[in-house]
């Protein structure tokens, strides 16, 4: 099972070489930051360390000022019967987590400043008690959209006690200390599983982990298993069809977000009108959290269609819209059928378990996947998604989006740069990010996780899943007035596994 979003690839192990040429490039970044930096912030254990460029991006704005979309903060709402005490978790977190410079430094003038001094408990810790789980969520969502302050390190954690049903801990993160990957890697010491290393227990592809994944070899005695043979350039004229489809798929992965075509005005749609120049964000925002969704159901359809999960992850996403669209909305669907998400790929990155600040710096990439609605069968969606998430296994498709994204991030102008972002999300209908966790119960603080959410408010409803302990737990956060009875989605997802398995 491998995983997209903050957290992973589509079906597939992403390539290395991208992530080679980037590292290659961010080295030499540093080293010119060492030298531009005068002597006085260079002493001791680099007490002033610059955002990168994409840092510089989440922390000053990913969009136009006008579309007033709030600070990019990742809210991670954790539910447990029986929650851990205020007190252990300031523990665990003052030994494990403080220590990153990027947990104990605030940032200004577009650097991490570390704070002098011990954590302040009083600011990152706090506790509130509500009557029950619904208001762990009502919680949740009205805190979402609140800028943390610019004083202190941007993250809090807070104690949520319900009453009755569960309590919920929700963590909150400004997206410039890390992506959804960082985190989980950073977190891993606050978390334990009886069956051993967690870190095992998360369905993550190795070239994820910054390594190639070791050849399994079969049992002994075993019979070898078939592999089919490698092709390889037998000739001029084969060599030269490769290169022209490495760069067709270079170019499909450049254009796809610089060229990208405007999505249908479907009824889970703003207007077009609405939607020029910029989509503006106004300010209602709803967090429905989704029933889970069984893995097995997941992979009843892997196995019978001979798909990966997240193949049948996106196809039954797409019937889900579709079943929402014509059921919950009377959309009939005439005409054009347009309808595209961003994908939130994470990108390779190194994990050393001494130290879990190598892994944090931001490092994802945003392609454009088109939801298949229009087609009418299960599997035609499924036939459709499988042939989408084939390119993104496609290393020069993937470097083309990459060198897009280090291109605006790095070269162009802030303005132009954000226009460009500001108008490619307003073209799509929503933004789609997946994380795998351990499949196996797994502690925080000592205690054990019953659900994790993570919530992220866009300029465009947001869908955030999480893999946990055999289920795929899920929401989405989006405005009522485009998305209401949102809820509806979430009987339509499993409606779909079901129809797929059975197709």
């Amino acid at each position: 099972q491998a995983s997209f979003g903050s957290a992973g690839g589509l079906g597939s192990p992403l390539p290395t070489a991208p992530s080679i040429i980037f590292e290659r490039r961010k080295a030499r970044w540093e080293r010119a930051v060492s030298v531009a930096m005068p002597a006085a912030d260079r002493q001791g254990s680099a007490r002033k360390r610059a955002l990168s460029p994409f840092g510089r991006t989440w922390m000053n704005g990913l969009y136009a000022k006008e579309m007033n979309v709030p600070e990019p903060t990742i809210t991670a709402v954790i539910y447990f019967d029986t929650p851990p005490s205020r007190e252990t978790c300031m523990k665990e977190f003052e030994e494990h987590i403080w220590p990153l410079y990027r947990f104990n430094s605030r940032v200004e003038n577009d650097n991490f400043l570390p704070i002098e001094g011990p954590m302040d408990r009083s600011y990152h810790f706090s506790e509130q008690e509500v009557a029950g789980e619904a208001d762990v969520d009502a919680y949740a969502q009205s805190v979402m959209t609140k800028p943390l302050l610019r004083t202190h390190p941007l993250w809090t954690v807070t104690l949520v006690r319900a009453r009755q049903g569960r309590s919920a801990v929700v963590l909150r993160v400004h997206h410039v200390i890390s992506d959804g990957l960082g985190l989980l890697f950073a977190f891993l010491p606050l978390m334990k599983c009886e069956d051993g290393d967690v870190l095992q227990k998360i369905p993550l592809p190795a070239m994820l982990l910054g390594k190639h994944a070791a050849r399994a070899r079969p049992p002994s005695g075993a019979p070898p298993r078939d592999r089919a043979p490698r092709k390889r350039c037998v000739g001029p004229i084969s060599c030269l069809a490769g290169v022209c489809k490495a760069v067709q798929m270079f170019l499909r992965g450049v254009f796809s977000i610089l060229l990208m075509k405007e999505d249908a005005e479907l009824k889970c749609n703003a207007s077009k009108a609405s939607r020029k120049p910029f989509l503006p964000y106004n300010g209602q925002r709803v967090f429905t959290r989704m029933p889970p969704v069984p893995t097995s159901a997941i992979k009843a359809v892997r196995t019978a269609h001979g798909c990966t999960f997240n193949d049948a992850i996106m196809a039954a996403m797409s019937g889900a819209f579709r079943r929402y669209l014509q059921e919950n909305l009377k959309d009939p669907l005439a005409g054009s059928t347009e309808c595209k998400a961003f994908m939130l790929l994470g990108l390779p990155r190194p994990v050393d378990p001494k130290d879990a600040s190598v892994s944090l710096a931001n490092s994802i990439l945003t392609p454009v996947f088109k939801l298949p609605i229009g087609e009418a069968s299960p599997r035609g969606r499924l036939r459709q998604t499988i042939v989408m998430c084939n390119d993104l296994k496609s290393m020069w498709y993937i470097m083309g989006i990459k060198m897009t994204t280090k291109f605006l991030t790095s070269v162009v102008p802030t303005g132009i740069m954000r226009s460009i972002t500001s108008e490619a999300v307003s073209k799509c209908t929503a933004n789609i990010t997946n994380l795998p966790l351990p499949d196996v119960p797994t502690t925080f603080c000592g205690q054990e996780m019953k659900d994790v959410q993570c919530l992220f408010v866009n300029a465009i409803p947001q869908i955030s899943m999480l893999s946990y302990n055999n289920f795929l737990h899920w929401n989405v956060v989006a405005d009522p007035a485009v998305m209401p009875n949102a809820e509806a989605l979430g009987r339509h997802l499993i409606a779909e596994f079901d129809a797929l398995a059975q197709d």
